[in-house]
């Protein structure tokens, strides 16, 4: 059944190029536009095509905000730099007449690379418009009590462009080795997976001197379509995040690449989006037969978002995860139908998570957010002084607060955020149904059973200077040997150590307190050179897992986006 639906599915998309006009591109999740797009939305206080929930934003989108926000007296010369920013790295959304944005560079590469300043190669025709662009990240340092040293070094191409004005593509490839912190390390021994990656193996090297290192690729891709003015479709291997925060407890990239299909419908003040992920439920690195496939689950996810008001919005969020040995439950398709219903009229098993969001900007300033995360619940079981802590009332919940141009500074922003997972959320009866792909959470990088503090901070004192520094502290709780505290969704919770007295971060009890400060100076177009110092500590309840953690590094990183291991 998978397999007749997956060749379904790539001959309908076969024929879509000759029917549609394209959907634009996506903007890569953790590059710079992201952050001007957001502090745009709360600076101006004005309507936007953009809903900041749904990342990653697009470039047509993108253009479009700086256009509207261009047209402001107010704007300082840190925010004529961010729009100029925006309008070079998505010219292809500007008119050739457009000179007032459209900037040429003076003396292009042999007279064909770089002829504008943010794509080494492009191409400009009626029919056919192409970016293609170098990806290079080369670091390296020390780890404090660590014999190997920190590395990096990372080397691609990324792709992206237009066909007849109908068919949209984009891909990317990046062959990665790395010999990332200890606490990384472990993280891939306890859990058989490398945070980000998909397959990957051992990589040493006498040269370096890198004797625990890992080799990996990482290859995104995607064809998009736009169905109708309001409507768009992709089809491909990426990430998604939805929410405001640092942190989603939704859906966040934290992990490796899913093969996705997404539709996004926005009309009036909705922006909707369905997603339809195919995962698995474990890595390549967990013992299987000799060349057998990896067994394969489902996610079929809706999300809808209304802005009320420029500066205040809400959000629904539904997912199922599902498992058919190798089928797809042809019901999920329905777009617009509660997923809780479904699974109810099919008499099914399957792990239905539902959540809740909000977004308000206020004083041209400040925005507050936060969402709220129903995996199980139970009112009859939340007040029960003689049975409190019931294991299957699972939730969490997210407030942060962000402040823009903070103490009269511009362009220095801070954020502060709060979340809370309750033990054995994101799990499910049958292990192979937890929220996670390949060994690796699907929303928070922390899984569950924790309480955690985000204190943020940017700042740019110079259109080419970057300065960042973050503080996290969680609590958190282990499993010890044979056990199962919730903090873990791999593990189904029928394991479950207690049905009741069950509280957040219970097991043995562990903090972390991370700090990080990151400073890059942009030499070139999304070409920077970076300085970045880490301290970690992690203190357990058990000894041989309290970790302290002193890194150093300096590199050049080339039109590259790589999320944090902050956890």
């Amino acid at each position: 059944m998978a397999e007749r639906f997956t060749r379904f599915l790539s001959v309908f998309f076969s024929c879509l190029p000759v029917l549609l006009a394209a959907q634009p591109a996506s903007l890569p999740l953790h590059a710079p536009a992201h952050h001007i797009i957001d502090r745009l939305g709360i600076l101006t206080g004005s309507s936007s095509p953009i809903h900041p929930e749904l990342r990653p934003f697009g470039r047509e989108d993108a253009v479009a905000l700086a256009r509207r926000a261009d047209s402001s007296a107010s704007l300082t010369e840190l925010d004529r730099a961010d729009l100029r920013y925006l309008f070079d790295d998505n010219n292809e959304w500007l008119a050739p007449d457009d000179t007032l944005r459209l900037r040429q560079s003076r003396k292009p590469v042999l007279g064909a690379f770089y002829r504008t300043p943010a794509h080494f190669f492009e191409v400009n025709t009626p029919a056919f418009r192409l970016r293609a662009n170098p990806l290079l990240q080369l670091a390296a340092g020390s780890e404090q009590g660590a014999t190997d040293p920190v590395f990096t070094n990372q080397r691609g191409i990324e792709l992206r462009g237009d066909v007849d004005g109908r068919l949209f593509f984009f891909t990317s490839l990046l062959e990665s080795q790395v010999r990332p912190a200890n606490y990384v390390g472990r993280r891939v021994a306890d859990y058989q997976s490398l945070p980000g990656a998909g397959f990957y193996k051992p990589y040493r090297s006498t040269t370096f001197g890198i004797e625990n290192g890992y080799d990996y690729n990482l290859a995104e891709a995607y064809v998009g379509f736009r169905l109708t003015k309001h409507v768009g479709l992709q089809l491909g291997h990426g990430r998604h995040f939805i929410g405001n925060g640092y942190r989603s407890l939704f859906l966040s990239d934290v992990g490796n690449l899913t093969y996705f299909l997404k539709l996004n419908t926005r009309v009036w003040r909705l922006h909707y989006q369905n997603l339809f992920l195919e995962l698995s439920p474990v890595s390549t690195a967990v013992p299987r037969p000799q060349n057998s496939l990896l067994p394969k689950k489902y996610i079929a996810a809706h999300y809808l978002n209304f802005q009320a008001t420029p500066n205040l919005a809400f959000g629904f969020f539904e997912a199922t995860v599902f498992n058919r040995s190798g089928q797809f439950e042809l019901q999920y398709l329905n777009p617009v139908v509660l997923y809780r219903s479904v699974e109810g009229m099919i008499g099914s098993p399957d792990n239905v998570l539902l959540g809740l969001d909000a977004r308000w900007n206020f004083l041209n300033r400040f925005q507050l957010y936060g969402q709220v995360l129903i995996d199980e619940f139970l009112f009859s079981e939340l007040f029960k002084p003689a049975q409190p802590g019931w294991w299957g009332n699972k939730f969490g919940g997210q407030l942060g607060l962000k402040y823009l141009n903070a103490f009269g500074a511009d362009h220095l922003d801070v954020q502060v955020e709060l979340n809370t997972v309750r033990p054995y959320t994101y799990s499910s009866f049958d292990s192979l149904n937890s929220y996670t792909h390949y060994h690796q959470p699907l929303a928070h990088p922390l899984w569950a059973n924790f309480r955690e503090i985000v204190l943020l901070a940017r700042y740019q004192p110079h259109p080419r200077l970057s300065l960042s520094a973050r503080l996290l502290y969680a609590q958190t709780g282990d499993d010890g040997p044979g056990e199962n505290w919730g903090g873990n969704p791999l593990l189904g919770n029928a394991t479950r150590q207690q049905d009741y007295g069950n509280t957040t971060a219970q097991g043995l009890r562990a903090t972390t307190l991370l700090a990080g400060f990151d400073a890059a100076w942009q030499w070139r177009h999304n070409l920077y050179w970076e300085l970045r110092l880490l301290l970690r500590n992690k203190d357990s309840a058990d000894p041989a897992r309290t970790l302290d953690t002193r890194l150093f590094s300096l590199g050049l990183r080339w039109n590259v986006w790589n999320g944090g291991l902050d956890f």
